[in-house]
């Protein structure tokens, strides 16, 4: 079933998408919970998959979190340049998102998200950096004697571009919408 149309306005698809992602930051089961991150490393685009963990309408910000050692942090601080795929299979709509990423580290955004966590928090203190290479798995999953807030990341990615695109028996639907320059149109698809 497709969520866009022949008749949706430009509009009417900024509005559902955003609503998407909206609800994407708040419901593990939403399509759009587990996004492919994408980052510039020295020679190669780096990709991986991270859980979108809030999407700030107003500001028009996804929120990621991450342990501060990992590869994505250093190259953000090289290129904070990022860009998302989303595809929600049953809807058979993709998004793809160009953004600027800004990290917090031990400040007020981050100390936030961190007292928020419930669980999972273990994620974030494991004794040795991530991607480190290890001799057995569980010299992977060891942890710090103490669990706390040292190499916790928040990753705010602020929305610049964005693409929808609709596949549908009737005809694919594409639309580009730039935020920056407050500008939106139809692409072919």
């Amino acid at each position: 079933m497709s969520l866009i149309n022949s008749e949706s306005t430009l509009d009417e698809i900024n509005e559902t998408v955003l609503n998407l992602l909206n609800r994407a930051g708040n419901d593990p089961k939403s399509a759009y919970r587990y996004i492919v991150f994408n980052t510039i490393s020295e020679d190669f685009p780096n990709t991986r998959y991270v859980v979108l963990r809030k999407f700030d309408k107003k500001e028009l910000e996804l929120y990621v979190y991450t342990d501060y050692r990992s590869g994505k942090v250093h190259e953000i601080e090289a290129n904070p340049r990022v860009s998302i795929l989303a595809y929600d299979k049953q809807k058979k709509l993709q998004l793809k998102l160009k953004t600027h990423a800004k990290l917090h580290y031990k400040d007020e955004v981050s100390n936030h998200h961190w007292n928020s966590i419930i669980s999972g928090k273990e994620s974030y203190n494991t004794k040795l950096n991530p991607g480190k290479p290890i001799e057995s798995l569980t010299e992977g999953h060891k942890l710090k004697p103490e669990i706390d807030d040292k190499h916790f990341t928040v990753i705010i990615l602020k929305l610049q571009l964005m693409e929808v695109l609709q596949l549908n028996k009737e005809g694919h639907i594409r639309a580009k919408f730039d935020f920056e320059n407050s500008d939106q149109s139809f692409l072919v698809p």
